[in-house]
């Protein structure tokens, strides 16, 4: 999730603004509880089926998001289930379960998460802080690329 890097720092005020920009009319979460078959005019529409590219991107996503928890769980692991990571793990399955719901609608199969491939180690809260601050770097630098083939704007909304 690409406002993790802010959250090491700011976490209080770039939470709540995070969910602040994510409330659609209503302050219920935008795009969350409506059905994927109807438009706003009530009447049904068809999904465009995704292209390879956006296929692709959308299991990246995917991939990307369960490596950001995977790091987050085993930083809770070793530091305890502290600030801001008790927060962070929770945002991070949120985007995970946001992202399989877009790939279950358009028929992708979701990707297994892997767990953690390296044990990374972390002596101290502040080295998890740092790893946390590079792994959102990266999330936010291979979102603004798997944006750039995406063309369906419900999957966008969720990359955003």
């Amino acid at each position: 999730m690409a406002l993790g890097v802010f959250a090491l720092t700011q976490p209080g005020a770039v939470f709540a603004a995070a969910f602040e920009r994510g409330r659609g009319p209503g302050g219920g979460r935008a795009g969350y509880g409506q059905s994927m078959n109807n438009s706003a005019s009530g009447t049904g529409t068809a999904l465009t089926a995704l292209s390879t590219a956006e296929k692709d991107a959308l299991n990246q996503a995917i991939l990307e998001e369960y490596g950001a928890y995977n790091l987050y769980k085993s930083a809770i692991a070793q530091v305890g289930n502290v600030y801001p990571f008790s927060q962070i793990v929770r945002a991070e399955q949120q985007h995970i379960n946001a992202l399989t719901r877009q790939a279950t609608k358009y028929g992708v199969t979701v990707p297994a998460n892997p767990g953690l491939t390296t044990s990374p180690s972390f002596a101290t809260l502040s080295n998890a802080c740092k790893a946390g601050a590079a792994a959102e770097i990266a999330d936010a630098a291979l979102y603004d690329q798997l944006k750039l083939v995406v063309t369906h704007s419900d999957i966008l909304q969720v990359f955003n």
